[in-house]
């Protein structure tokens, strides 16, 4: 055993000492977190020792109140805003295939685009060894314009599981 740790005595020694910086580090981080948590109520107690309880209360009261104004003064804007999410295409569904035997690298696709209402589009490229096509068609109220062909289905599908995924 004496001779295990005296032949890796300089291994021992760099991992006692990471393992100290890395203690070190830790601590600070506690340190800074608990600080960061601590100061509202130092800055309570300080109100408190200068101005009394009756005062300090005054002003913690006059703060929430600010905030509440604030949080008021400001819903129509978040409501606005929420409203406006609704709208943006959020859901997507992406098929990357081969749409002939001759040519390879998954370099066809179907790409869906969604939002919460299930309205979109879905834009299909079909990449030929001379040529490539590509089609859209419009989904509205979760119909598409046409019957679709598998990958289509697919990334519609994959579309529609982004809002099951996220609801709540």
């Amino acid at each position: 055993m004496v001779q295990f740790i005296e032949s890796q005595s300089a291994v021992l020694i760099i991992v006692s000492l990471c393992l100290s910086i890395a203690s070190i580090v830790a601590a600070v981080l506690v340190y800074m977190r608990l600080s960061r948590l601590e100061r509202p109520f130092r800055d309570m107690a300080r109100i408190y020792e200068e101005k009394g309880a009756e005062r300090a209360l005054e002003e913690l009261l006059k703060g929430v109140d600010e905030n509440r104004e604030f949080l008021r003064g400001h819903s129509e804007e978040l409501k606005r805003i929420f409203r406006l999410l609704g709208s943006c295409y959020r859901g997507m569904g992406l098929v990357k295939y081969n749409a002939f035997e001759d040519i390879g690298g998954m370099q066809s696709y179907s790409l869906c685009l969604l939002t919460e209402e299930k309205q979109g589009f879905i834009f299909t490229n079909l990449a030929g060894r001379t040529s490539t096509r590509g089609y859209a068609l419009d989904i509205r109220d979760g119909k598409p314009s046409r019957k679709l062909s598998d990958e289509e289905k697919e990334a519609f599908e994959i579309a529609v599981r982004f809002f099951d995924s996220n609801a709540g």
